[in-house]
């Protein structure tokens, strides 16, 4: 098989997987909008009732609370640990695009840091 027949391959086999993922995230979402407007009757009866579950012969709904923490103003909560020593209060991670400007700069990595490159193969549409 030629390199262009194989391009080509690829080019319909990646077409025919977008349009059956289309296909695949159309039906998924109406059914999560179904599912939501049960959860949402379920957290309703749930309010009025005061309950925070209910057993049926089908299964268990129950409530639960999902917690969200998002950096509001970064300058003030910076400020607030680095004056407080408040450390805990902070995730680590290395900055990727700094990093790369950092071993690009200096022919190295900072110290503590794992570094690889993987090679792929892509394919752009002529």
């Amino acid at each position: 098989m030629k390199v262009s027949e194989l391009v080509a391959k690829y080019i319909e086999l990646r077409d025919k997987k977008a349009e059956i993922k289309a296909e695949y995230d159309l039906k998924v979402a109406r059914l999560d909008e179904v599912m939501d407007k049960i959860e949402s009757k379920f957290l309703q009866v749930f309010a009025e009732t005061g309950m925070d579950s209910v057993r049926t012969e089908f299964g268990t709904a129950y409530s639960s609370a999902r917690t969200s923490c998002t950096v509001a103003d970064k300058e003030i909560f910076m400020d607030y640990v680095v004056k407080n020593q408040e450390w805990p209060l902070l995730e680590v991670k290395p900055s990727k695009k700094a990093v790369e400007e950092f071993k690009s700069a200096t022919d190295e990595l900072p110290p503590g840091l794992n570094w690889s490159v993987e090679r792929t193969v892509s394919i752009r549409r002529s």
